[in-house]
This record gives structure tokens, C-alpha cells and sequence, in this order.
């Protein structure tokens, strides 16, 4: 459980100044290895069962404008991570405790109690697996619930169309939609892809390598768009804009279409003006103050089973740089995870010795 004391961690490899270099690449990964930690006061140490590969990676290699600055060559990797608090010398945290946050890739992490974003730890719940924490309780499903409920403003009765919605997030807030009486319509690529989304409980799915996606949108929201959860923009956003509900809402999640690639131009834009249609985005770190409202809700309907999962699992440290990396490639299907370790709070006997 202690691999002899050495805490093997990722570290960032050679910095990406290039702007053409949009996604991350096997050299901003390099293996190192130290010691590890002891807590200090106030202070939790926690030993890593889940990383949580996304976006943020990039955002961290390639820094963020107005938001933080790349991460040095050398420094730890960043991202989420889900684990076990294994030793405390923190008030508010026990040994067990089950946690997530934006913390160092590594196998055992320290933190004050407040993860690399100056967010406070989040708290897993009892009964709920770790795993869930990344997913359902994480980014993954608050994104998708303060995009429909919070800045969407979705009501019983709306169309609402989602790209991505094979991804994590695309999945969690169709499920979403449907709690709220809405009808559903998902967006994604190829036939798995799609019998994913159908699984999911959409209404309808449309293809988006169709040859007329605008006219496959259309068919399936003859009376138009009336909130539309964009996670991945270029093409999709533009074609979306042709078939929006007047008075409609677009909330911008993500856009996955503009992490490998130079962006796409949007051709469609006036028709926000000719159908009164409003198009906003949200910046997830911005709105901590909602994540417990959020969290409250989607653990009641995990917990009764009227939300689902679907979880794509990686296993072992070293596999990390080719997931991370092949998050871009459009292969994902649901919230990708990586298992590093066995979960210590799944054997009560468990006993940390460092």
C-alpha cells in the first residue's frame, strides 16, 4: 500500500509555448519519483485511488489568461483526483475520510484542506464510491447541472439538444433534462456513440457525421431548440444556431471541436438577433458558491438510482500519458478515469504505514 515509501508522481515535461500546440503530447509527461509526505499541522495527507483526466491538463501545460499561469517544467502534474485521507493533523478531516479536488497526479498528495484552484476539499459521502466523486458529484455532473438548471434556466416542457452527449458530461445532463420533464436530444459521432446516448435515456440521438446535421436537427426539433448545452462548438454550435426556439437559450460548456484544432468560424451568429436568442457561457471554478446545492441533488438521485453513470476505467499509473492524451482523440465514451491504486477505506483492517 506504501510502494516501500516512494511516491511516484507525474511531473510536467517540456513546456508548449507553441500556439499551434493545442493539445497535450507525450513529452509534457515525464515518471518521477520521491518521497513520502508527512502532514504537517493542518494539513491531510491522501493517498490517490482515481485521476481524472480532462481538459484541465491542457489548461495547466498551456496556462489559462486571467485564470493561472502554465505550470513550470518539473513541477507535479495537476488535476483531479479522487482518495482517501490516510493521515490528519486537520479539524475538519478524519482518517477515511473519502475526498476529491484539483490536486498533484502523484500517488500520495498533501493539501490544507483547500485543493491547487483555493477551492475546499469536497467531501464523498458515505456509501458512495470514490469514483463517483469525478463523476456524477465532480465537474462532470455539476457542469452539467449549472449549465441546464443554474444558467440554462431549463423548465418542464423544453427541447433541449446536447453535444457530446456520449462524454460525461453529455450523458449526466440528458439524464438530468429528463428528471426535469424536458424532451432530449443528443448529439453524437458514429453508431456506438449513439447507442450510448440512446441507453442514456435520450429522447432522440442524431448523428453528427450525417451529411446535413442542421437538417437532422431540425427534424428532431420540428418546433426548434429551446436550450441548447454546447459542449463542443465549431460546426455543431453553427448548425444548432439554424434550428434555435425564438427566445431560446445556448449555454458553452466546452468546445472539444478547438483543443486539436485551429477554431472553426461560426457562419450562423445573427441568428441570435432574428430569434431573440441568448448564448452564454460559465466558468466552473467561478461558481463554487453552487457546487453544494448541485452535489445535495445529484447525490439524492444517484443514491435512489434515477441517474447513471457511465464510467470508462483505466487501470495503472502508467497509463496515464496515453489516456490524458487520448482524451482529445474523440474516443471517449462517458467520464474516463484512471485507477492507480485499490481503495484503503474498502478494508476496514487497513493500517497506513508510510
Amino acid at each position: 500500500m506504501t510502494h516501500g515509501g516512494v511516491n511516484r508522481q507525474w511531473t510536467v515535461g517540456r513546456p508548449d509555448r507553441d500556439p499551434g500546440g493545442l493539445c497535450l503530447a507525450p513529452g509534457h509527461f515525464v515518471a518521477a519519483e520521491g518521497s513520502i509526505p508527512a502532514p504537517g499541522d493542518g494539513q491531510v495527507l491522501i493517498r490517490t485511488v482515481y485521476l481524472s483526466p480532462d481538459p484541465m491538463n491542457h489548461a495547466w501545460v498551456r496556462g489559462m489568461p486571467g485564470k493561472f499561469d502554465a505550470l513550470p517544467p518539473g513541477s507535479p502534474m495537476r488535476g483531479g483526483v479522487a482518495g482517501r485521507i490516510v493521515a490528519s493533523r486537520h479539524p475538519g478531516w478524519r482518517v477515511g475520510d473519502g475526498v476529491t479536488g484539483f490536486l498533484d497526479w502523484a500517488d500520495y498528495a498533501l493539501s490544507d484542506g483547500t485543493d491547487h484552484m483555493g477551492v475546499p476539499l469536497a467531501r464523498v459521502p458515505p456509501g458512495i464510491d470514490l469514483a463517483s466523486g469525478l463523476s456524477a458529484l465532480g465537474m462532470t455532473g455539476i457542469c452539467a447541472w449549472l449549465g441546464l438548471a443554474e444558467i440554462g434556466r431549463l423548465t418542464p416542457g423544453d427541447t433541449v439538444l446536447i453535444s457530446g452527449a456520449s462524454g460525461g458530461i453529455g450523458s449526466m445532463a440528458g439524464q438530468i433534462a429528463r428528471k426535469f420533464h424536458a424532451r432530449t436530444i443528443g448529439i453524437a459521432g458514429g453508431a456506438e456513440k449513439c447507442a450510448l446516448v440512446t441507453a442514456a435515456g435520450f429522447d432522440a440521438v442524431i448523428d453528427y457525421r450525417a451529411p446535413d446535421l442542421a437538417g437532422g436537427i431540425a427534424a428532431a426539433c420540428p418546433d426548434g431548440v429551446d436550450l441548447f448545452l454546447d459542449n463542443v462548438g465549431g460546426p455543431l454550435l453553427d448548425a444548432a444556431l439554424l434550428n434555435m426556439a425564438t427566445g431560446g437559450r445556448i449555454v458553452i460548456c466546452g468546445a472539444t471541436a478547438h483543443y486539436g484544432a485551429e477554431p472553426t468560424p461560426i457562419h450562423h451568429h445573427l441568428q441570435l438577433a432574428m430569434r431573440s436568442v441568448t448564448m452564454q457561457g460559465f466558468f466552473y471554478f467561478a461558481m463554487a458558491d453552487r457546487w453544494p446545492v448541485a452535489r445535495a441533488r445529484l447525490a439524492k438521485w444517484l443514491r435512489d438510482g434515477s441517474i447513471r453513470e457511465m464510467l470508462d476505467i483505466a487501470e495503472g499509473f502508467d497509463t496515464v500519458p496515453d489516456v490524458a492524451i487520448g482524451q482529445f482523440a474523440g474516443g471517449v465514451k462517458g467520464r474516463k478515469l484512471i485507477r492507480i491504486a485499490a481503495d484503503p477505506g474498502a478494508d476496514p483492517r487497513w493500517i497506513f504505514r508510510p
